[in-house]
């Protein structure tokens, strides 16, 4: 929307006579986070705790923790899952 649109917008609202329940009701819809967020959040959070993990494990490894997967291992794994 462009800013004459808003404020024209402002000014219809301004206009209406609003309980305060309709109010907190236009509130709660103007503020309400749309699927589309919520969806990109989820994937903004699994994609950083994937990443972490994954820090994490390339850390671990270094210090000799742990043994990383080789690229022939990592992709028999995902032939045995049936993802390749």
């Amino acid at each position: 929307m462009t800013t004459v649109a808003l404020n024209n917008l402002w000014n219809y609202l301004q206009g209406l006579k609003l309980s305060k329940k309709d109010r907190e009701w236009l509130a709660d819809k103007l503020i309400e986070p749309t699927a589309d967020d919520a969806k990109t959040a989820k994937q903004k959070a699994y994609v950083k705790e994937t990443l972490t993990r994954a820090f994490d494990e390339v850390e671990r490894a270094k210090r000799g923790e742990i043994k990383m997967m080789t690229l022939e291992e990592f992709e028999e794994e995902l032939q045995k899952e049936g993802i390749l």
